[in-house]
């Protein structure tokens, strides 16, 4: 039966979900029952569907995945998650409704807030075609909607996409490539002249605002200008004004209108919102015509300062994350502002006060949810690849570079469009502070600088660049961009390989390729800058996709999974690590890699915070992303749920406005040593600070062993290197775990660093009754079979079976980048309590203290060995390759006792913790406690290591 709208003015408005505003305009909302239909074969137009009822019905707003419309897919995704209900193509949605009399010489607009390629009849007549990814389809239905009934049939083709390649606007590696219309859908019945925009432009220096009023037509009359502080503690009321007003011939007027001295600004510390009421009164052909229209602003002023960030002069950091739209219930972009409220302020007490949404645009409810909460944004067009002709086709052969038979003409075209309807329907939005063309494109420089010029010339009130690093083989700073966002300031890159060029010009800590990046190739410190990367470039460095240390997958997320895609891979995975036999340890897996996840991120953000005049950096995400082979790089899931791996005010610590840091040469120490470390005060908050910055040293224990104040009088906006930290090491106790604690008096800004002392002598040279071997020999066979016990340090270069030592968790995912032959591990698991650990303070996961053993050493490979058989420090491997890894183990042969240990020990004596986990591990051989329990055979244990005769 078809869906029918009775409309019958004033006295069914309330049944026919009507909203009568204040002025002559009705907006009729369509939400509800919609008869549809699929059209696979796309026959729909030559079979004039438009003119006959269609056969299915569907509930609007949703999607055909949401309302389960096509085939179920019993496929599996491996590299992303699996759409249940995928449908690529025409689906045709219709709708009947009844026009009045009284709608006669009206404006009568159909508005689709969100949707894809979009064709519009009435009856037989065809109305057009709308094209945007971003902005609302609006629809002038006038000349055909007459009094009586009529049939609206909508085509939505999810296919027919512009040329655009595969952004995350549409890519099924996120949000789904959904069809359907989502939002606010419908009726708007105008006066014959109506206002049809109001831009905002605030200017905070001379306390006013510039309204930009844009009719229908050109018009003259009175317009009514007021506005308040609406979201506020802190009322201000802006008294109403009345202009008479004689558009341009394109039906537009600027008017200006004082704010006064009580002006309310916006950020991120106090995002004051106005409303601003607009009333036209007016006559067409004698008649009175009349409109209102209410628009929120916020007084603020988002420019740059050198190499740093502005709002309203005062210094912003900005700490960032990646934004792509991932919902696994719905396979689409909250229409809710609550909804994205609360996704903001979970990001907010992560420290984030900033979303680059990759080559997508949030809906108008994430703009006004951000507006309300003080995050700054910046979208990107939907583009993610070639821009005009590029000489670098070899560049192609990245696995991060997107090649797709876009036109150039045609894509250039289409990405103006875009972006003036972007400019046009959200540049009102305080949080819309910056703007760019795509994610990592390449092609020709000029013309992406010519079109950042026009989208500035065109909308003043954000910042712009032409994408987020681009050229990345040749990172260059763009003519005109206001800010640059790159891995790189300068050097050069082919397919997997960073030239020396590239050195000490990173602005991120880790890289594909994992001989780049400090935290997995610099000896561990807090001392490390960007102030290289930085240098000699003259405007904001941004960070690019910081980060991306993988953890393992937690299991226990599918039953999460209720809506329009499931996790199929996570269950292969699950699948893979069970014939691996080691789903017993899936858990541990996850914790462990967590943890070394959080430590490394933590030594991201801090080397980004720390270095003066740093724009701020995006991460590549907070959350996980699900596609581009899976991505796990999050501290939370994919829900915006915390995995229990950081909380969110341990998080804030190293993440935040305010941050006390820490520097220090090195994290492990000896007692003969004094400890010396620079204590400094980064100061983005909104104010000055004057206080006093407390540290303390405490034991494992909890137990304080030193303290002292430091004089914190730091200017907004700077980092301020302080005073330094000096504490004589001889008198406490070795081995032990120590942590220095940094609180800042009167404020939430508090911070914590770890520390190793170690015994600054440790016999290691000679060890009784113990066999030291590089190489399982005749020799060494010999004396294991006698009953001796052995302490096999393998030459490295004699595994048979082993992986290239790494400290930091694997980037993105091992699936994406294996070409580039990384390690792929996600550091260890151990036992703390275990005895071979009684004089080396480990916790269950990697830390600093085993940097140079882990970078140094091996991984070996202990897949031949039985499935209870555990290391006992294990190297936990990716999911695709599940590897038994480990770098320590101990087992029975023949009569003796063998403990193998990969970790880089004897060629790494420079170094403390080095010694002590040697001693340690020999100290607990010659004890009783040294009984493994498991044997491994002679032909076991030389499928791990070369045996040499």
């Amino acid at each position: 039966m078809r869906a029918i709208i009775a409309i019958l003015f004033l006295g069914m408005l309330s049944a026919c979900n009507c909203l009568k505003t204040d002025s002559d305009t009705t907006v009729i909302s369509l939400k509800g029952k919609w008869n549809f239909q699929l059209d696979p074969s796309d026959k729909g137009v030559g079979n004039k569907w438009f003119a006959k009822k269609l056969e299915d019905e569907i509930l609007l707003p949703s999607t055909t995945d949401v309302q389960q419309k096509g085939e179920l897919n019993t496929k599996t995704e491996y590299g992303r998650f699996t759409r249940l209900y995928p449908y690529g193509g025409p689906a045709w949605y219709q709708k009947e409704i009844e026009v009045p009399e009284n709608w006669q010489g009206k404006q009568l607009l159909f508005f689709m807030e969100l949707t894809k390629a979009s064709s519009v009849w009435v009856d037989e007549h065809y109305i057009g075609k709308e094209i945007s990814l971003t902005a609302p389809h609006i629809y002038n239905l006038s000349k055909y909607l007459t009094p009586g009934r009529h049939l609206i049939s909508v085509r939505i083709d999810n296919k027919d996409n512009p040329p655009v390649g595969w952004p995350h606007q549409i890519s099924d590696q996120t949000q789904t490539n959904w069809n359907g219309i989502l939002g606010r859908i419908e009726l708007q019945v105008k006066d014959v002249v109506y206002i049809k925009d109001v831009q905002v432009y605030p200017n905070v220096h001379e306390k006013k605002a510039d309204v930009k009023v844009k009719f229908n037509q050109k018009s003259s009359g009175k317009l009514t200008l007021e506005a308040d502080a609406w979201n506020t503690s802190e009322k201000h009321h802006v008294k109403a004004r009345e202009y008479d007003i004689e558009t341009l011939d394109n039906g537009e007027c600027v008017i200006s209108l004082p704010i006064g001295d009580n002006m309310l600004l916006w950020d991120e510390f106090n995002p004051a919102l106005y409303k601003l009421k607009v009333k036209y009164e007016g006559k067409f052909n004698s008649e009175g015509v009349r409109d209102y229209k209410e628009v929120d602003f916020g007084m603020r002023d988002f420019t740059v300062n050198g190499t740093q960030f502005q709002v309203n002069g005062k210094t912003v950091f900005l700490r960032g994350k990646h934004e792509s739209h991932v919902f696994p219930i719905t396979g689409h972009v909250p229409m809710e502002v609550d909804e994205w409220v609360r996704i903001f302020k979970i990001a907010k007490s992560y420290g984030m006060n900033h979303y680059r949404y990759h080559t997508c645009v949030p809906c108008e409810a994430a703009f006004k949810a951000a507006d309300i909460v003080g995050i700054y944004l910046e979208p990107q067009l939907p583009r993610w690849g070639q821009v005009g002709d590029s000489k670098l086709k070899f560049t192609l052969q990245d696995v991060e570079m997107k090649k797709d038979s876009s036109d150039a003409s045609e894509l250039v075209e289409y990405m103006l469009f875009e972006g003036y309807k972007i400019l046009e329907t959200f540049g009102n939005h305080a949080s819309f502070c910056m703007f760019s063309l795509g994610n990592e494109l390449h092609g020709d420089r000029q013309l992406m600088s010519d079109m950042v010029s026009k989208f500035r010339a065109f909308d003043n009130r954000h910042l712009y660049a032409s994408g987020s690093n681009n050229f990345l083989w040749n990172p260059k700073l763009s003519p005109g961009d206001d800010f640059w966002t790159t891995t790189f300031s300068g050097g050069s890159y082919s397919p997997g390989n960073y030239h020396p060029n590239t050195k000490g010009l990173d602005t991120r800590s880790s890289y594909p390729v994992h001989t780049e990046g400090h935290i997995n190739n610099i000896y561990p410190s807090t001392t490390v800058t960007y102030e290289g990367g930085i240098k000699n470039v003259p405007v904001p460095i941004i960070s690019h996709e910081n980060g991306q240390f993988q953890v393992y997958p937690n299991f226990d997320e599918i039953e999460k999974f209720t809506g329009v895609v499931r996790a199929k891979n996570y269950e292969a995975y699950r699948d893979r690590l069970e014939k691996a036999g080691m789903l017993d340890q899936a858990r541990d897996f996850f914790r462990a890699s967590g943890a070394l996840a959080a430590i490394c991120y933590r030594a991201d953000v801090e080397t980004a915070i720390r270095t003066k005049g740093f724009g701020g950096y995006q991460m590549l995400d907070l959350q996980d992303f699900p596609g581009q082979g899976t991505a796990l790089v999050g501290m939370l899931d994919v829900f915006m749920d915390s995995k229990g791996i950081i909380s969110p005010e341990k998080w804030r610590e190293f993440s935040s406005e305010v941050v006390p840091l820490l520097q220090m040469e090195k994290y492990t120490w000896t007692n003969d040593e004094e400890f010396n470390g620079l204590v400094s005060l980064a100061n983005y908050g909104a104010d000055k600070i004057n206080t006093q910055l407390k540290w303390e040293l405490m034991n494992d224990s909890g137990e304080l062993i030193a303290k002292g104040e430091i004089k914190a009088n730091v200017p907004q906006g700077k980092v301020i290197d302080l005073e330094s930290v000096r504490i004589d090491l001889s008198e406490i106790p070795a081995p032990q775990k120590l942590e220095l604690n940094l609180v800042v008096e009167g404020t939430q800004a508090k911070n914590a660093y770890p520390i190793w002392l170690y015994p600054s002598k440790v016999m290691v040279d000679t060890v009784d009754n113990i066999i030291i071997s590089n190489t399982l020999d005749d020799k060494t066979v010999k004396i294991l079979e006698n009953g001796a016990d052995v302490l096999l340090f393998p030459d490295s270069t004699l595994l048979k079976n082993a992986i290239e030592g790494a400290f930091q968790s694997d980037f993105w995912c091992y699936p994406m980048f294996k070409k580039y032959s990384p390690p792929g591990t996600l550091g260890i698991l151990c036992n703390p309590a275990h005895p071979i650990f009684n004089d080396f303070p480990t916790d269950f996961h990697s830390n600093w203290q085993w940097w140079p053993m882990l970078k140094h050493g091996k991984a070996m490979i202990l897949d031949n060995t039985p499935d209870y058989f555990r290391p006992i420090v294990q190297v936990v491997d990716n999911f695709e390759r599940n590897h038994k890894l480990g770098v320590v183990f101990e087992c029975k042969v023949g009569r003796g006792k063998l403990l193998v240990c990969s970790a880089a020990l004897q060629n790494q004596q420079q170094y403390p913790e080095a010694r002590q986990l040697l001693y340690s591990i020999q100290k607990y051989m010659k004890s009783e406690e040294f009984m493994p329990q498991h044997c491994l055979t002679l032909k076991q244990i030389e499928e791990i290591l070369a045996n040499k005769s």
